[in-house]
């Protein structure tokens, strides 16, 4: 099969990275000026700049001309490189996500951009990026999926409803997405059409605070504001992100389709998924909804990917989709939760922040009376997420814990504002860590951090848990635990095992252990 190139776009990438070369006709043209030259002076010389534009193009067509590709059943060839030839190969069998990115920019040429990832990469950038002309590019598309399949195995297809789009839209929004986006809005408006124009547009939304205010300070009421637009913003751009979102299994393959205005579409190998993880906010608690993300190389990589599975559902019909599309994931209930004295272990992190916020701003209205009022309104602000805080960790003391049925576990925590339940198989673990602090050696308690096999350092951290339970859960004991402290033991009982499975990613150790390489 003979090797072809890739989009004729694919040229303006390679001029781009040409452009340091007019910095000398930047320099000509300043040196010409300084020395109190004319313009027919500068004229004279204008062939030298067109010589290096010429020079640009030239070594950006000729850096397109050698970069080919060729897509067979045993992966794909890449060839590039104009001096130095560089020949790279892929194997089919070693590509773990492949997507298809349609952006809307391309789109009036049939421009498509190709991503492969696997294991050889790092965890910031994609492995493999090109433009292809739209039909070459489905063509390697649907021929990798060929290479998965198996005969005899329907395929079976999930089409959420806009309401549950809508759902995870709302989970995935942030408002400072939305404020990064108005600042650099108005900085490039004013880069672009004067400051003046840019000034228009603060003074609106200035006017627009004080009129809407309603006896609140003008500077609160435009930092709500703000948060609020750029809530939705960010609201309104994940809905087009995750538009027309379409999930296919296959034999061995998981497909997933989303975008209205950019559309993506993501090849997965199921042998590959490193883990599952079912997700809820405070809200979709309280509304009783849950969505189903997937932790896969590549998958949900870059800033404007999907990582989403299921977008949201109710418990019973998300256990009946994730059976339908991933059986071999089953969650199992709590074989092991924390005891009900460890509440505190749980609230102190949001607690302190939310007792101390008060005080402080009671303090600095004594102090300075003038600003009493802007302080207490953003005391109370301040106080909003700090009690979405303690909130989730409540709901998390009562749901933690962790299970196991065969070689699948189930763990169950909060991270942030969020309420997880991750299925991990046990080939993905890459390291089990027990950690106790001074009182939890005591009483045999210990907070559990499992590892996960990612292209990112992945932790799952479980808090206040038996000991023994835990061990056990894991095959292991005191006798075949690695100990991870040297020296005496300052407590009871060995504070900080390595199961034996391990074999990568050093744990944190508080500072008055002290450890040894491993």
């Amino acid at each position: 099969m003979p090797q072809l190139h890739t989009h004729p776009i694919t040229l303006l990438q390679m001029i781009w990275r040409f452009l340091f070369l007019l910095i000398f006709p930047a320099a000509r043209g300043f040196l010409t000026a300084l020395s109190g030259g004319n313009i027919t002076e500068w004229l004279g010389g204008a062939w030298k700049d067109i010589l290096i534009i010429c020079a640009i193009l030239l070594l950006a067509f000729a850096q397109w001309w050698c970069l080919r590709y060729r897509w067979e059943s045993a992966g794909l060839f890449i060839r590039k490189g104009v001096l130095f030839r560089r020949r790279m190969f892929i194997p089919a069998a070693k590509i773990i996500t492949m997507s298809l990115t349609y952006p809307f920019y391309l789109k009036p040429v049939s421009g498509v951009r190709l991503r492969v990832d696997t294991w050889a990469g790092t965890g910031k950038s994609t492995d493999i990026s090109l433009i292809l002309p739209k039909k070459a590019a489905q063509g390697i598309f649907e021929n990798r999926g060929e290479g998965l399949d198996e005969a005899g195995f329907a395929p079976r297809e999930y089409h959420p409803k806009g309401l549950y789009i809508t759902c995870l839209s709302a989970i995935l929004s942030s408002s400072f997405a939305g404020m990064l986006f108005f600042a650099t809005f108005v900085s490039q408006t004013g880069s672009l059409l004067g400051q003046e124009f840019a000034d228009r547009i603060t003074g609106t939304f200035e006017r627009l605070t004080r009129a809407v205010a309603w006896g609140l300070p003008p500077a609160t009421v435009a930092l709500a504001y703000l948060i609020i637009f750029g809530w939705l913003y960010s609201f309104a751009r994940n809905l087009i992100r995750h538009g027309k979102f379409v999930v296919c299994r296959k034999k061995n393959e998981l497909l997933i389709d989303s975008g209205i205005i950019t559309n993506r579409s993501y090849s997965i190998r199921l042998d590959e998924i490193n883990y599952i993880d079912i997700r809820q906010s405070l809200i979709t608690k309280l509304l009783g909804l849950y969505s189903v993300f997937v932790n896969a190389v590549g998958y949900g990589k870059e800033k404007d990917d999907i990582s989403a599975m299921i977008p949201a559902n109710l418990w019973e019909r998300l256990q009946r989709h994730l059976h339908f599309l991933l059986p071999e994931f089953v969650a199992s209930p709590r074989q092991i939760k924390p005891n009900a004295g460890s509440l505190f272990r749980f609230i102190l992190d949001p607690l302190l922040p939310t007792l101390a916020i008060p005080v402080a701003g009671s303090v600095l209205a004594v102090l300075f009376p003038s600003w009493a009022d802007f302080t207490y309104s953003i005391v109370w602000m301040s106080m909003i997420p700090c009690l979405w805080f303690l909130t989730v960790r409540l709901l998390d003391f009562f749901s933690s814990g962790i299970g196991r049925q065969g070689d699948m576990f189930t763990l169950r925590y909060s991270r942030g504002s969020q309420l997880h339940t991750v299925i991990l198989p046990k080939s993905r673990i890459s390291q089990v860590v027990l950690r106790q602090s001074p009182i939890q050696a005591f009483d045999r308690r210990c907070d559990l951090l499992i590892y996960s096999v990612s292209e990112k350092k992945t932790g799952h951290h479980i808090r206040n848990l038996d000991l023994a339970q835990v061990m056990e859960i894991f095959d292991c004991n005191e006798k075949n635990a690695v100990p991870l402290l040297s020296g005496p033991k300052p407590f009871p009982s060995l504070t900080e095992y390595l199961h034996p499975f391990s074999h990568y990613l050093r744990p944190w150790k508080p500072f008055w252990k002290k450890t040894t390489e491993l």
